[in-house]
């Protein structure tokens, strides 16, 4: 009863629902702006979402050509499931040992896993969300082709609320271990990051030998998955084997159906359990000490003088600045920068160990014309840059202590600047890893890769920008745990979704140029040139409302 309480506890304040019955009743014009901006969102989300149902609906007419059409739920049921995985580690560390709220709920009369268990139902909240434009299409495609009958989808509506268990519950028990055994270390911050990157290495490398098809038997493996029943079902689940007994679940009917969704059913409870009595035993283990401050290092006179005698740029000092907040804060860190390294391998480990990497390969070095298949190259450095929150939660992350920029002695501008240097540091990490892939996959001459570095920082330009753009005319400063300013921050979302219009546009523009041309150079330069003017607009922009912006934003 007492986690029950605590978890409705949790629900409103972390979605806020009290102030926004408050917002309701008091300030209509902010509730019906608040669902307009929601609606907005939606609606901006739409043409992705449309290219992804017709994805799902040729995955299906594909596997009904064999006789398997039951693999478009099960490749949609590993999808949502490593996206949880994968995304659940940094949530998971944030929401259970960096909330604010944890010194108020400690010394109260609960106990420690009825602290995890409400902690575990809001991030599971947050993953309905994630998983529901990955698996409701495949879960209406299957069954509305199929005339699949009412008991379809009420066992389809009960594993959807299943999906993100079983995922959230291994990173959860992995998350207590890692904060058990580096909490008392000095460097326990580092020890956490390089924990984390080593086991989704570790899974990622895992994933690649489960999932790898016989050295010379390529064509009598692909020939038995399509041949064999429920082949293709059965491999794809070797990636995450829960899908299995929620595909059959699903599809199978009969006393098969109910036994695959017992076990389905099953292990989820028993990962919550195995879950929350690890957590009685070692979750305050590692609290406990977590918010201890360290002792600094003495800088001797010496260097004190040498540093103030060698006066630094604003700009660059705002950009250490911004790197120095990064490397403090592991939330920060592991969704900025380590995740460069590891979306590149959630695309490449797959095609390796399925086998279509040959495939893919051709694909990419017989793509005409050759300047797609260079642009194609910039655009992915520009899209991780887009997608990594630096610049989308520049001025979010400076939270409550906004007040300092406002009163040191460096102009706006300059402030901005370093930002923005700050954001192409970080996406400048990328080139090493295209460099990688280019020497695997694409043989680019050394002119051509140049190009593609090139152009993916000209493309980073407006998506920095733009998401700083956005984060400085709407800042979420109010934030009472780290992790907010990034994962509950609509500021990162709708970057995302203003520079994914913004490359489409780019991308209709090149291939206006192309057909009107038919020649490559004016795609460089009506590509690289609008995106060049765009990123000028977006920091000219920012650069005029920034000395009144700084001055008008109060924290409360």
């Amino acid at each position: 009863m007492r986690m029950l309480q605590l978890i409705w506890l949790q629900i409103r304040v972390n979605f806020s629902l009290s102030a926004i019955n408050w917002y309701r009743k008091k300030d209509i014009k902010k509730f019906l702006g608040s669902l307009g901006l929601f609606a907005l969102i939606v609606i901006s989300l739409g043409p992705i979402f449309y290219l992804y149902l017709r994805l799902v609906q040729e995955t299906y007419k594909a596997g009904l050509t064999f006789g398997q059409a039951e693999v478009v739920l099960t490749s949609a049921l590993v999808l949502a499931s490593v996206l949880v995985l994968m995304f659940g580690f940094v949530f998971v560390m944030s929401v259970f040992y960096y909330s604010k709220d944890l010194s108020i709920l400690v010394p109260l009369p609960y106990l420690p896993k009825d602290i995890l268990g409400a902690k575990f139902s809001v991030v599971l909240i947050y993953d309905y969300l994630t998983i529901l434009p990955f698996y409701l299409p495949a879960l209406w495609v299957y069954g509305s082709n199929t005339g699949a009958g009412p008991l379809y989808w009420i066992i389809g509506a009960v594993v959807f609320f299943l999906v993100p268990v079983i995922p959230l519950t291994l990173a959860s028990i992995f998350v207590l271990f890692l904060m058990r055994v580096t909490n008392f270390s000095r460097r326990r911050d580092t020890l956490r990051m390089i924990g984390l990157v080593l086991f989704i290495f570790i899974l990622l490398g895992f994933n690649y030998f489960i999932t790898g098809i016989p050295v010379g038997e390529e064509a009598e493996f692909i020939e038995m998955l399509f041949l064999e029943e429920q082949g293709l079902v059965s491999y794809v689940s070797r990636i995450y084997p829960p899908a299995l007994f929620a595909t059959k679940a699903l599809t199978s009917g009969g006393v098969e159906g109910i036994l695959n969704f017992a076990y389905f059913l099953g292990f989820s409870f028993a990962g919550i359990a195995s879950m929350l009595l690890i957590g009685q035993k070692i979750f305050y283990q590692g609290l406990i000490g977590g918010e201890e401050v360290q002792s600094r290092k003495a800088i001797s006179q010496e260097k004190l003088e040498k540093k103030i005698s060698q006066p630094t740029s604003f700009v660059w000092a705002i950009a250490m600045r911004e790197i120095k907040y990064l490397f403090r804060t592991p939330i920060y860190l592991f969704n900025s920068v380590a995740m460069l390294a590891i979306v590149p391998l959630l695309f490449v480990i797959p095609a390796l160990s399925g086998g279509s990497m040959d495939q893919l390969i051709t694909v990419l070095q017989e793509m005409e014309p050759r300047v797609a298949q260079l642009l194609g190259g910039a655009v992915f450095i520009a899209v991780l840059a887009l997608f990594v929150p630096a610049a989308s939660s520049s001025f979010s992350r400076e939270g409550k202590l906004f007040w300092v920029s406002q009163v040191i002695p460096i102009p706006p501008k300059k402030q901005i600047q370093g930002k923005i240097l700050y954001s192409f540091i970080l996406a400048s990490l990328t080139l090493p890893i295209v460099v990688l892939m280019s020497l695997i996959m694409l043989p680019w001459s050394l002119t051509e890769l140049l190009i593609v570095l090139g152009g993916g920082m000209v493309l980073s330009f407006p998506a920095i920008t733009l998401s700083l753009l956005i984060d400085f005319m709407r800042p979420y400063l109010t934030w009472d745990s780290p992790q907010k300013a990034i994962k509950q921050n609509i500021n990162v979302v709708l970057a995302m979704v203003a520079g994914g219009g913004l490359y489409y546009l780019l991308y209709l523009a090149g291939r206006t140029a192309y057909f009107a041309t038919e020649a490559e150079l004016p795609v460089y330069l009506v590509v690289l040139g609008g995106a060049t003017l765009f990123g000028i607009l977006f920091y000219w922009i920012m650069i005029k409302i920034a000395p009144g912006k700084y001055n008008d934003i109060n924290i409360k």
